[in-house]
């Protein structure tokens, strides 16, 4: 079993890691505080604190996911791998923190802050960083998360991760069925 190091557990924290380890990845985990336990674990083990562990891959957490309460973030966008980035850190072995990163994405956390509505009271997608950043149109997260996938077999054999796979079920929605027969 995997095992995830954390200084401190959080909600926002228990939250993305199911996200991207049980939901997306098909990987168990079990979260850990105790550096001393962490440091006896001899199977694959992920260290995402602030100071790099030995024997583990290394995401260097940015306070956003320890945060209480929501504030501007300073985001600094860039490049890995053809795909733009947040949260970036060149120290981890990932080049950014990739927990921070999906959490403030599919928390849609920049819509809590403080913004100009448009029309009908909505956040503009015009406003949004992902708008800005030229990557709206992409699936950022599920971009991220390959390429995380994709470390994590290389560093770990004998992880499991599971295959994505896509299901789409066409139907029509008809509210009235024959409205219109003629």
């Amino acid at each position: 079993m995997l095992l995830i190091y954390i200084p401190e557990n959080s909600e926002r924290c228990q939250y993305v890691l199911e996200l991207i380890f049980k939901q997306e990845l098909g990987i168990e985990y079990h979260i850990v505080t105790d550096y001393k336990l962490f440091n006896l674990h001899r199977e694959e083990k992920i260290n995402y604190s602030n100071s790099r562990l030995p024997d583990s891959f290394f995401v260097n957490a940015a306070p956003l996911l320890f945060e209480k309460g929501i504030r501007q973030q300073n985001i600094i966008i860039t490049q890995k791998d053809q795909v733009k980035v947040l949260f970036i850190n060149e120290e981890c072995d990932l080049g950014f923190d990739i927990f921070s990163s999906v959490f403030y994405m599919v928390s849609r956390y920049e819509e809590y802050l403080s913004f100009t509505p448009d029309n009908h009271g909505r956040f503009k997608a015009s406003d949004s960083l992902a708008f800005k950043h030229n990557f709206l149109q992409q699936p950022i997260v599920n971009l991220w998360i390959d390429i995380f996938k994709t470390i994590l077999k290389q560093r770990f054999h004998s992880l499991k991760i599971k295959t994505s796979s896509f299901n789409a079920f066409l139907i029509n929605d008809i509210d009235v069925a024959y409205k219109f027969k003629a």
